[in-house]
């Protein structure tokens, strides 16, 4: 088994069905094995100022320290308290790596986001990624995370989304910036 199918640090039982890892434990709690997450398309946890400022066009990038995938194409938002929904998502054009300084030289402009505030979230950080985004689109009903089911709680991170729930986001009444 390659690297790329199974990794050391995952915990539980296992299975492998073309080259994918299932947890036979999280698919028993969830209630099934039609599970199968998106690779391309994930959740983050926003602030509200920020994600509202995505989905008006005000801001077009997103900071974000390493650890997000930079083959994302596109970013669904969850809105952090008070709001604590999903309130949209964005087409990824591009994500760049770079240290933060250059990062603020090249798109702090575009991130709504003051200098200080943008040396705190990256301190002590040697790099850190820029998401560009292409196209915006906001829920017309933001989606509560009591009707997540891909993740219960506001990703930490970032969360994986369950194709299904991809599919069915996407057919959602929208407005288009």
């Amino acid at each position: 088994w390659s690297s790329d199918v199974c990794s050391s640090d995952l915990k539980g039982e296992f299975s492998f069905k073309w080259g994918t890892a299932v947890n036979y434990k999280d698919q028993t709690r969830r209630g099934g094995m039609d599970k199968a997450k998106t690779k391309d398309v994930i959740a983050l946890s926003i602030k509200p100022v920020y994600a509202n400022a995505i989905l008006s066009g005000e801001k077009t990038v997103e900071f974000r320290k390493n650890g997000i995938p930079i083959a994302v194409k596109t970013i669904v938002l969850y809105s952090t308290q008070p709001e604590q929904k999903i309130v949209g998502y964005f087409d990824v054009k591009s994500c760049k790596v770079a240290p933060p300084s250059v990062l603020w030289e090249k798109y702090g402009k575009l991130g709504r986001i003051g200098f200080d505030d943008f040396n705190l979230y990256y301190k002590n950080k040697p790099s850190g990624k820029c998401f560009i985004v292409e196209k915006s689109y906001r829920f017309v009903v933001p989606i509560p995370l009591s009707k997540c089911k891909s993740f219960s709680k506001s990703p930490q991170s970032f969360a994986y989304l369950l194709k299904s729930e991809w599919k069915n986001m996407k057919r959602k009444k929208v407005v288009h910036v």
